[in-house]
């Protein structure tokens, strides 16, 4: 459901979507990629954006690889699923088409597959079966959590590192907005002076 605007209600907000309005005592940005909309709609400036990011998976192969592979020096990861796809990523970007949509970057996957096959020469041979995109959150060097200052109500629960520490930033979150617990400083929208 789109969120189309945010305001400011006496007991809380008025959240309008393409279904009708939602009035909320309390409200949870968790929009990732979109938690920037979401926050100027409220008149916040958050340093968060979305990145189009892809990841490429080749045909099923024997075993080549036992652990995770991260480069240090370039965009690269990889890792070999159970059913022998090797999955390559690291950061390479795709592109928004006209109408916002991620799409692929061929010179992206290209360059990715090179540099995956210098670092893994194994992958010589296989081929590449697929490739996507997805919006990644790029926010600093820590979660985005905790009410945001001067807007009692509001909350954050925004990180770059979604799949990992989703279930924390949740729990986290949920205590906060119960009252429960106080989120660190180095974790809120504070930190950014």
């Amino acid at each position: 459901m789109e969120v189309r605007a945010i305001a400011r209600a006496a007991a809380g907000f008025t959240v309008e979507t393409g279904a009708g309005p939602i009035r909320a005592g309390k409200l949870v940005n968790c929009g990732g990629a979109f938690a920037g909309r979401i926050g100027a709609m409220l008149g916040l400036t958050l340093p968060v954006v979305g990145a189009v990011q892809q990841v490429i998976a080749t045909e099923g192969v024997a075993p080549v690889l036992r652990h995770l592979v991260a480069h240090a020096g370039r965009h690269l990861s990889l890792k070999q699923g159970d059913g022998g796809h090797v999955l390559v990523g690291g950061g390479w970007p795709g592109t928004l088409d006209a109408k916002g949509s991620p799409r692929n970057l061929r010179r992206s996957i290209e360059g990715n597959l090179w540099v995956a096959g210098r670092v893994l020469p194994a992958l010589a041979g296989m081929q590449a079966i697929r490739a996507w995109t997805g919006l990644a959150v790029e926010v600093d060097r820590a979660p985005l959590l905790g009410e945001a200052p001067g807007i009692p109500g509001l909350f954050h629960a925004v990180t770059s590192n979604g799949y990992t520490l989703a279930p924390v930033a949740g729990r986290i979150t949920a205590d906060a907005v119960l009252g429960r617990e106080r989120v660190a400083p180095e974790f809120t929208l504070a930190r950014f002076g």
